[in-house]
């Protein structure tokens, strides 16, 4: 019995990775349509807005 539990938590362990990988590949995948691409490019375009508000006097 010890050993088919053990066997078990090792495929949650890979069953965990594959999904992970699945998400992150859908995360980025999609040229300038991607989720992460979308994100940084509203975190550049703050950043821009924050350090020009600076600037003025």
């Amino acid at each position: 019995m010890r050993s088919h539990s053990c066997a078990q938590r090792g495929q949650a362990g890979v069953e965990y990775l594959v999904v992970t990988a699945v998400i992150v590949f859908a995360l980025v995948t999609g040229g300038d349509a991607s989720i992460v691409s979308q994100l940084s490019a509203a975190f550049r375009s703050l950043y821009r807005a924050y350090g020009f508000a600076l600037s003025l006097p």
